[in-house]
């Protein structure tokens, strides 16, 4: 489970086909719309699209003073942070995600102490490139400590890619991105799978004798204004900033 959570998919924007009868004329989220009736035909609404581009990328990532061991810290050592994302929304376009496939090692794990603040530069570390968003983002971050060597790192970040790749939650959005008119149980076994994903890559990366740091999870819907800037989001062992842009 996500230890720093914003929204949930019920969030997720939708607005009412001409067929809608009136009673979900006034619907804007998957969350309402269930409410009005569990039965409503699939053909009286549809995702919502946002007006412009939305993207979301990291700005920095702060780890919190007692984050190391102590002798790590008088010793003055440094420890290998990373962090695994994954970004998707309901158009069927694949899962977004980070690190991309083939990324080099220098460029995924960040050498940093207790209290170390790591800012990436322009937009930041881009999760999600900018694109009209279909009725929201989802986005899940797993940061982690690496306790790996560079060759045993590179082998289980190819094995994290391939398993978000061939996630049941990948096969999902790529139906209903082919699907005239999606069911509320679809969406609740999207739901179902982005779950059981955060918990295959959490079994795989404590396999190979990493260590868990924080689990961050977001639901940004299409409808909500999206504003330019970042916000900073508290987590137990670190402090995560994510940059919106459009």
């Amino acid at each position: 489970m996500a230890l720093i959570s914003v929204g949930s998919i019920k969030d997720f924007s939708v607005e009412p086909t001409p067929e809608a009868p009136g009673a979900i004329t006034e619907v804007d989220t998957f969350g309402a719309l269930a409410e009005v009736s569990t039965e409503t035909p699939a053909n009286t609404y549809r995702f919502r699209e946002s007006a412009t581009p939305r993207g979301l990328a990291v700005a920095s990532i702060r780890l919190e003073s007692g984050f190391q061991s102590f002798l790590a810290r008088l010793f003055h050592r440094t420890s290998d942070v990373y962090f695994v994302a994954w970004c998707w929304d309901l158009s069927g376009e694949p899962i977004s995600l980070y690190p991309p496939t083939g990324a080099g090692v220098d460029k995924c794990l960040i050498p940093m102490r207790g209290g170390d603040v790591r800012e990436f530069m322009g937009a930041g570390t881009v999760l999600f490139p900018a694109r009209r968003v279909t009725a929201g983002i989802g986005a899940r971050v797993q940061v982690w400590e690496s306790k790996q060597g560079t060759r045993d790192f590179g082998s289980s970040m190819a094995a994290v890619s391939e398993q978000i790749q061939q996630s049941e939650l990948n096969s999902w959005l790529t139906l209903i991105g082919s699907m005239v008119d999606p069911t509320a149980a679809t969406i609740a076994l999207i739901e179902e799978a982005a779950l059981k994903l955060g918990k295959v890559i959490g079994t795989a990366l404590k396999a190979a004798s990493d260590d868990y740091v924080d689990f961050y999870e977001g639901y940004f819907p299409a409808s909500a204004p999206w504003t330019a800037g970042k916000e900073t989001y508290k987590g137990i062992d670190s402090e995560l900033e994510l940059s919106r842009f459009t």
